[in-house]
């Protein structure tokens, strides 16, 4: 019996496309599964109500009023020997900012508007980073699990072969147990990374917010590409490029502004006010009062020690950002270049020598040359290389999409805004 399938767990890496239970299957390829989390993804509809609260602030921010107007009535009798008299009278009045506090407010609104609609940007970057990281994490699960599969199969086979020689006196019941004992740890480990694979499609389920009978099935990913020798100037980009940063610098902006209106609370508020009424029922009157709140005691001091400490938040909070960013595009770069470069060596070398030593371990087998023992050596080796280089592809593929999402921009688009970045001068 030709054992050359071994072979097949070198190069017949294919996707599982159904379960056991009856479940409803449908293909999914990435950038389908990135444009349905979006949305579906409640970190976008949270940021997205956050930009109503900003524009309701804004609101409020477009006149220069103190306060809402004060409406007063007055009512009042007047005695006198045999004689009855009334009053009354209306009085509107309304407190005016002078010192141009609305339109810094004003301007701190607006930053913060458009902050927020940055923060709705920034949200829709990283649930698409996290769609992209969880259909990877099932399309790899789906593979080992095609792969254990294959490879249990295989064993047993061979359990069976092993079964019949041992029934002809061929081999010892050493041998024999050595083909039954890994045929049974290979389908103890097709079960697991099985079970592994259903749990990763109902995570990918969650993102998706599909129904709990039906199981996303991943197809093949794109083409791992390769980097510029080198990236100069990649940090100033991502920091250009970043929603968050764009939402940090905005808020210091307004934070800076709501300082200054704080302290003009200095200056004093000017009050104006129409009244009419009438007096002892025959007179009649109408005017007008001019007046000034004067800051005396309380002159904003409150107001002036949360503004300073709102912008000093803000400002570690953009210097925070700024360092972070930084520092994941050089990490994230990083570590594709490593992933990239042991993915080809796996490639050029690893899986070409697994391949030709599963063949040649077939046709050993078939002549008698190999034991029982060294077909179960060979096999697990070759297997332990593809396994170790799923790991290689997992790391390659979520640094590449870590990389991508660090720029904003989409994995497919990297390459070029790469090579535009160089291509930019000093």
């Amino acid at each position: 019996m030709r054992l050359h399938a071994l072979a097949v767990l070198v190069v017949g890496l294919l996707p599982v496309g159904a379960t056991a239970q009856q479940d409803t299957t449908w293909p999914i390829d990435l950038e389908e599964a990135v444009v349905r989390a979006l949305s579906v993804a409640p970190q976008v509809r949270i940021a997205e109500g956050e930009v109503f609260s900003a524009r309701g602030v804004r609101a409020e921010s477009l006149w220069p009023l103190a306060d809402n107007p004060t409406v007063e009535f007055e009512h009042a009798r007047r005695r006198s020997f045999g004689s009855a008299a009334y009053d009354y009278g209306w009085r509107l009045s309304q407190q005016l900012e002078i010192a141009g506090q609305s339109f810094l407010r004003r301007g701190a609104a607006n930053r913060r508007v458009s902050a927020a609609e940055a923060t709705v940007t920034d949200a829709a970057r990283t649930s698409a980073l996290e769609a992209r990281l969880t259909y990877l994490t099932l399309h790899l699960a789906e593979r080992r699990a095609a792969l254990s599969q294959e490879n249990a199969e295989l064993a047993e086979q061979l359990a069976t072969v092993a079964r019949r020689q041992l029934d002809a006196g061929e081999i010892n019941v050493l041998e024999f147990n050595t083909a039954a004992l890994e045929a049974a740890r290979a389908r103890s480990q097709a079960h697991r990374f099985e079970g592994e694979r259903r749990a990763d499609a109902a995570e990918l389920g969650r993102v998706l917010a599909v129904a709990g009978d039906s199981v996303a099935v991943t197809v093949a990913l794109p083409p791992l590409p390769d980097l510029p020798s080198t990236i100069d100037r990649v940090g100033d980009l991502a920091l250009q490029r970043r929603p968050d940063m764009q939402a940090a610098a905005l808020e210091v902006e307004a934070a800076d502004r709501m300082l200054s209106a704080s302290r003009r609370r200095i200056v004093p508020n000017l009050e104006l006010a129409l009244f009419s009424g009438q007096e002892a029922g025959t007179d009649d009157l109408f005017g007008f009062s001019l007046g000034f709140s004067v800051p005396l005691f309380h002159r904003g001091q409150a107001d002036v020690g949360v503004a300073r400490a709102d912008r000093a938040a803000a400002a570690a909070v953009s210097d925070g950002t700024a360092r972070l960013i930084r520092a994941e595009v050089e990490a994230e770069a990083r570590r594709y270049a490593g992933a990239r470069e042991a993915e080809r060596r796996f490639v050029d070398d690893l899986l070409l020598a697994g391949a030709e030593n599963a063949e040649l371990a077939s046709v050993a087998f078939e002549e008698g040359e190999l034991s029982i023992a060294d077909v179960v050596v060979f096999r697990s080796t070759v297997l332990a290389t593809q396994l170790e280089y799923l790991e290689v592809l997992a790391d390659a593929y979520s640094a590449w999409f870590a990389l991508s999402s660090a720029l904003d921009a989409r994995p497919e688009e990297l390459i070029q805004l790469l090579e535009a970045s160089n291509a930019i001068p000093e």
